[in-house]
């Protein structure tokens, strides 16, 4: 993953603009654009703030993905994040109960209910919680449910066959290391995609969470 040079400047200037802020987005989007930069060092100084900040006043899904992110962090100092990853797993789960008895019968018709909106990001959790547990066969799962319930035209395309982790997930399953090292290219690509058109942005936990899975998932390639 590289920034393109013209980006640099801008980039460097915000986190410049953002290093003494106290609030836990604004540091966990320090601690993404430092590693974008190839700054390890201010990385984990950043990603030990975030860890350490209060948690904001989240419920549900929003929380589910706040201590998501949080675990996530732990795992690239090399920590135990069993703690986040068990409350936002609980969290991912009741949110999915709440809202399966609402789905519409044709989810190929979006009409974006707010129960199809919950249920979309506790099964996106959900495989993200189970990949970073390494239970392979669950995240699988997970995934499939998940995208049983998006219909293809919202789906970034290459994920229509299969996301990133989930390719990870199946190769570790049945011991295919091609499709390991296939959704391992496919996270870095997407990763790589969002920054060239300017999607990516520091601030945003989805690519914080993004970015610490493709370094999760090539220290798994880097085993195998």
């Amino acid at each position: 993953m590289k920034i393109p040079d013209h980006l640099r400047p801008p980039l460097l200037e915000q986190l410049e603009d953002q290093e003494d802020s106290d609030d836990c987005l604004i540091i966990r989007g320090s601690a993404l654009g430092h590693a974008l930069l190839e700054n390890e060092e201010k990385r984990d100084y950043f990603i030990r703030r975030f860890i350490e900040s209060g948690e904001p006043s989240l419920e549900g899904n929003e929380l589910g993905r706040e201590l998501q992110a949080r675990a996530v962090g732990k795992l690239l100092l090399k920590e135990d994040a069993e703690e986040y990853l068990s409350r936002a797993k609980e969290l991912f789960e009741n949110e999915l109960e709440k809202a399966l008895p609402d789905l519409p019968e044709d989810v190929a018709i979006d009409v974006a209910t707010e129960p199809l909106k919950m249920a979309r990001q506790a099964r996106s959790g959900l495989m993200e919680n189970a990949f970073l547990r390494e239970k392979w066969e669950l995240c699988v799962n997970e995934a499939e449910h998940g995208r049983s319930i998006i219909p293809d035209y919202l789906l970034y395309q290459p994920h229509r066959e299969g996301y990133p982790i989930e390719f990870v997930a199946k190769g570790m399953h049945s011991e295919d290391t091609s499709l390991v090292t296939k959704g391992l290219e496919m996270q870095e690509e997407f990763l790589q995609y969002v920054i060239d058109v300017g999607y990516l942005k520091p601030w945003e936990d989805a690519y914080f969470v993004s970015y610490s899975l493709s370094l999760i998932t090539r220290e798994i390639v880097s085993k195998l």
